[in-house]
């Protein structure tokens, strides 16, 4: 049995959980057993008009994986109803699926509360559809590739200062990320910079278990997954860490 530690002490969002779940299962599995797999999974989706763009990253010192989901056609204004019928559609089933949905509805309820509208109001317009729907679905079937029984976390680095959304310049966190960071133990870094966003919270809130140190196993991989902010300046990356517990 195995259990997945995300080292999320400086930050987390979706597209670095992607890329740490896909870079360690690349470790434990071998080359072409990670990435690929990733892509062959998603096509279970069946959108049209993505694809995904996989890069190495040195992240002060450290080499990272970095993905962009790219659309390579125009993508249609989808609601929280339309995401919910397309991960039911698709041929992801069991485990995957139903945290894949869990995972969206934690997501569009924090977006329709913090904005003061009904559910089936909420579009993706700051968080991207596509990207949301790759990113989320993507950490499910990763965890099941890793034979994840338990995942445990570390706290959360939620940042400080300000960000700009589409709904103007907000402190950090950004309200819709404070309504998902509950119910997990985090902090704010004197960085200046948002360091967790909604759809990464959105999963951590789904797939913890528990969270602080780093518990006892045999390491078995470890991947590092960094953002499009992530920089020399702002060192960002979430390391997960595939271990198989000891037997008592």
């Amino acid at each position: 049995m195995n259990t997945v530690y995300l080292d999320c002490s400086t930050g987390v969002s979706g597209d670095m959980l992607l890329s740490a779940l896909s870079h360690a299962l690349e470790e434990w599995r071998g080359p072409g057993r990670g990435f690929e797999h990733l892509e062959n999974e998603l096509a279970r989706l069946g959108l049209d008009g993505f694809g995904l763009e996989w890069s190495v990253k040195r992240i002060a010192g450290i080499r990272t994986m970095h993905v962009d989901v790219l659309q390579t056609r125009e993508q249609p204004l989808r609601h929280y109803s339309d995401l919910c019928a397309i991960i039911g559609q698709s041929g992801l089933e069991g485990r995957a699926a139903d945290r894949a949905m869990e995972a969206l509805r934690l997501l569009g309820e924090a977006e329709a509360k913090v904005h003061g509208v009904d559910l089936e109001q909420v579009h993706f317009h700051e968080i991207g559809a596509v990207d949301t729907l790759a990113d989320i679905c993507g950490s499910m079937l990763l965890l099941d590739a890793l034979e994840a029984e338990s995942v445990v976390c570390s706290p959360v680095d939620l940042g400080s200062g300000f960000v700009d959304c589409a709904h103007g310049r907000m402190s950090v966190p950004a309200p819709a990320c404070a309504e998902l960071a509950k119910g997990l133990i985090s902090f704010g870094s004197d960085c200046s910079m948002e360091r967790a966003t909604p759809t990464g919270l959105a999963i951590l809130r789904t797939v913890a278990d528990g969270f602080g140190p780093l518990p006892l196993g045999t390491l078995l991989g470890v991947g590092y997954g960094s953002g499009g902010r992530s920089s020399d300046e702002q060192p960002t990356y979430v390391r997960a860490m595939l271990l198989e517990k000891v037997s008592e």
